[in-house]
Formats: C-alpha cells, structure tokens, sequence
C-alpha cells in the first residue's frame, strides 16, 4: 500500500515560436499568416522565485528535512547523512550558486521528508522553464507510507509479515490513512498557492494505491512519469513486496469494499475494486507468486540493494541521475487529467 499524491502548479509564460521556414516567408508574402506554434510554452518563472517559494510553504507545513536539490545537471544540494530540519542548508546551498546559475533555467527537482501523523511523506517539486502548452510547468508529487508498515532495519522476512499482516487486515488502517493523506495534500496545495500568488495550484491525485500483485518491476518509472513515487526513489526495501500481497489478499475480505486505487506492477492505475477484471491473478499467498516467493526476494532490510533507512545513499543515487530527468518532457503528459 502507498500514498500517491499530485499537485499541478500553472504559471503565465509565452508561446515558443519557431523560426519561419521558406515556406512560411512565401505565405506571409501572400499575405498569409503561417502558424509558428512549437506546442510549447517558455513559463514566467525564475529558480529563485521557486526554492524561494518552495521554501516558504514548506516551512509552513512543517516539512524542513531537506533531501536533494538540483538544477538542470548541476547538484546543488544532498543530504547523504540524513540530517533533519536542514531545509535552510539547502536554501543557503542555492543562493550560494545562484549566481552562476541566472534567472532561467531548464529543469529543477526539490525533495524533501516528512512525518505526520503516522505518515512518512517524500515531498518532490519538480519545474521546467520550458514545458508543453497542455502541461503544468510545475508539479509536486508526494509519495509516502505508513509508518507502522515500513520495514525495520535488519528485520527478517518473518518477522516483517508476522508484525504487519494484522494491520492489512484493519480497514480503520486504510480509511484513516486516506483521510490524512488527503487533508496534507490539500494543505500542501494552499501553501503553494499562498507562496505563489500569480499561479494556480490544482491538486490532481491524492489517493490510497494498492498494488495488484503478479509482475515484478524490472524498471522504477523515471521522475518524469505519472507513475513516479518519490518515497519508492529514496527508501527502496524488497520487503515491500510482502505488503502487496498482504494487502492484496486483505482488501477483499474486507466487509465494506475501502476507497483504494489498484495498479499494476508498474505504478499505473488499472481501476478500483469494482473494476471489471480486476480482481485476476488472486495468489495463494503461502503458494507460487504469493508471499513465499516475495519473501525469498531478501531475507532482511539489511540484505536490500541500498538497505532500508539508508537514506544517504538513497539520496545520492537519486540526484546523480537527475540531471537528464526532463528529456522529453513529463512522458507524454499527465494522464491523469484527462
């Protein structure tokens, strides 16, 4: 189970034309007026005025534990040693380089962490100087979990399961972690409208995820995807496969069908419980795909690729790759507001 939020943040800006053509000059000539349209839009936006910003919502809501910062190919900022309440660093760790950076920019990526009532929330803000007409030019995608599902550190398979399979099977779980999720998300969404009084900020998703176990990811969704989950980014664990299928199982004994959105093994939503189809691949959850096999995946948090809670490294993987995140825009757009 996960907590999938998204909030679309529209700025004014300009069209971007291209240069004309010879054809273009040969119809103007005529008296015709070619149409030089890109499909894109340059945003009225500075990276000051967005750190600046950023900085004074977040600080509104409490969320000060800064994790990375970059601009464009240049990291400015990482918290590798998991430091809390050091959202100022990153703020004086821009100012120092703004400078060299200017005014404009191409891409931009803040995260930051955050835990409230039994929520631990990943904070990402992600602007692009140049976006496509149809598309936000900034959006703040917040993933998180609750508290009492995460793995511990050096805490077996067995013991994962044991300590967490009565609380898959509470719909009060479900149903207050919903209700909280959604209630930050919305506060999230004032503070940046506050912050940012010449943008509109719409939020998009804020919803409860499970996933419908089957297919293992072989590829996490890039930062520019709809799909993408910036807590998954920073605090990867194979253990969280056991919550699937745990999950899973539980959600449909339960009495009252909970308010959950099912997708599949890429992060994609497929529908709700009610969705025709939706209910296929049902594992055993002691048998084949079931909770065995997640389980053989790692026998502890410790034995994980990163290790769970190492949020430094996390960190460090995630901002080395996040100079190339905007090629090609947010993925054909956002999908989810269609």
């Amino acid at each position: 189970m996960k907590l999938s939020g998204m909030i679309a943040v529209r700025v004014a800006g300009e069209v971007v034309l291209r240069e004309p053509r010879f054809w273009d000059k040969v119809k103007r000539a005529f008296g015709g007026d070619p149409d030089l349209r890109t499909g894109a839009m340059r945003a009225a936006l500075e990276a000051a005025a967005v750190v600046d910003a950023v900085r004074d919502a977040l600080t509104t809501l409490g969320a000060t534990n800064a994790l990375s910062l970059v601009v464009d190919d240049l990291v400015l900022f990482q918290d590798r040693h998991g430091r809390p309440d050091d959202l100022g660093d990153l703020f004086l760790a821009f100012h120092e380089q703004a400078a060299a950076i200017g005014g404009a920019f191409g891409s931009l990526r803040l995260a930051v962490e955050h835990v409230e009532a039994g929520l631990h929330l990943v904070i990402e803000v992600q602007a692009r100087g140049e976006h496509p007409v149809d598309e936000p030019a900034v959006r703040v995608v917040i993933g998180g979990r609750v508290q009492a599902f995460e793995p511990r550190p050096n805490e077996s398979a067995d013991a994962y399961r044991a300590r967490i399979e009565p609380l898959t099977k509470d719909r009060a779980t479900l149903e207050v972690a919903r209700v909280q999720f959604d209630s930050f998300v919305a506060r999230v969404r004032d503070a940046i409208a506050t912050a940012m009084p010449e943008a509109t900020a719409a939020v998009a998703r804020a919803e409860v995820q499970v996933r419908r176990p089957g297919q293992t990811p072989t590829v996490t969704p890039p930062p520019t995807a709809p799909a993408y989950d910036p807590y998954w980014a920073y605090y990867p664990s194979p253990l969280w496969m056991v919550t699937d299928v745990l999950m899973w199982t539980a959600i449909w004994s339960m009495a009252m069908t909970p308010d959950v959105t099912i997708v599949n093994y890429a992060g994609d939503a497929i529908g709700s419980l009610d969705t025709p189809g939706v209910s296929e691949h049902m594992p055993d959850v002691d048998g084949p795909g079931g909770l065995a096999e997640a389980a053989d995946v790692g026998d502890s948090v410790g034995d994980a690729a990163d290790g769970v809670g190492d949020a430094g490294d996390s960190v460090g993987d995630a901002a080395s790759d996040a100079g190339d995140v905007f090629d090609g825009g947010f993925d054909g757009g956002f999908d989810i507001f269609d």
